[in-house]
């Protein structure tokens, strides 16, 4: 009998024009730090070079400080926009004030 397969990462992707922007990457809590997420984003950035984009972008709730760390060590620069957090009750009750930091990386010339 087989065993069933595990799903241990996943991101999302659309393409914007020349830019694709990616959002929701995330790994398994068990599987983390062992490279996975890095992989996706790779892979992601590899597959936004092959459809003609030549930037990555996403955004990253503020107060995620490792996680804005961690993109940034991986090439993702703050182009200094900030989005919104929504605070229409869809998420709860925020507990201190959210906003997005847009994050990009040029691609074009990117990792080889």
């Amino acid at each position: 009998m087989l065993k069933a397969k595990k799903i241990l990462g996943c991101v999302y992707l659309e393409k914007q024009k020349d830019t694709l922007y990616l959002g929701m990457l995330s790994v398994d809590p068990d599987s983390q730090a062992k490279g996975i997420g890095k992989k996706l984003l790779r892979a992601a950035e590899d597959h936004a070079k092959k459809i003609g984009c030549t930037t990555v972008r996403m955004t990253v709730i503020s107060v995620r400080k490792e996680l804005i760390a961690w993109y940034e060590r991986n090439g993702y620069q703050d182009t200094g926009d900030i989005k919104p957090f929504p605070n229409d009750g869809r998420y709860g009750e925020h507990r201190q004030p959210l906003q997005f930091l847009v994050l990009q990386k040029e691609v074009s010339t990117a990792h080889k």
